[in-house]
């Protein structure tokens, strides 16, 4: 009974530990958030080409006309390897420019026109986790996986032991019985063919 209670107990926790990404990581602390600029030519898999003509030009901007903040703040994101550099100082964004969430044409999302060439240039705030949720991904919550793993590959190893157990004492009892009346009816016989042999001796002698 115990060792059910072992089983089943190692099993409960052992999934409840493996399904931690529904609980974790739990929130800590204010999210960081950072501001991205990106620069990248229009191509055919823009949300430019694919939105309204007027909202297009609304949106479209000539670089010589952007302030000169702006234009180093695009000329710095097209340049870039990744085509986008991102700053965390609130200070260090452009007054002119628009940080939103989710940018939209006009908001967030210029088209700029530089030497000829249209270029799509995003600017956006992105919240990062905090230090302390990285870590609980990072360290916690994979920790937490393998210990449930291996509460569950326990139980598994003490239902397989009890079990052969069981099949062990079977096995012993069944022998046992096999081997008592074997032996019994050794016994039993050897007794009457005895007891068979000692009566015809004395029948014969009193004949005699």
């Amino acid at each position: 009974m115990r060792t059910r209670l072992a089983i089943a107990a190692l099993v409960a926790v052992g999934v409840l530990l493996m399904a931690n990404p529904l609980y974790l990581p739990v929130a800590v602390g204010e999210p960081d958030p950072a501001y991205t600029h990106t620069a990248q030519p229009v191509d055919d898999g823009s949300p430019v080409v694919d939105a309204e003509p007027a909202a297009v030009d609304d949106a479209t901007v000539a670089y010589a006309d952007l302030d000169q903040d702006a234009r180093d703040a695009f000329d710095r994101a097209r340049e870039s390897p990744e085509n986008s550099f991102a700053v965390e100082d609130p200070s260090d964004r452009v007054d002119s420019l628009s940080y939103p969430a989710d940018p939209v044409l006009g908001d967030g999302l210029l088209v700029v026109v530089y030497e000829g060439d249209r270029y799509e240039f995003w600017t956006r705030t992105i919240e990062r986790e905090s230090g302390p949720v990285v870590a609980q991904r990072v360290a916690v919550q994979p920790v937490v996986f393998l210990v449930g793993f291996l509460g569950v590959v326990a139980a598994a190893g003490l239902a397989m032991r009890g079990r052969l157990g069981v099949d062990g004492d079977e096995t012993d009892t069944d022998d046992g019985d096999d081997i008592d009346c074997d032996v019994g009816d050794d016994i039993d016989r050897d007794v009457g063919d005895d007891i068979d042999r000692g009566g015809g001796d004395d029948r014969r002698g009193e004949r005699r």
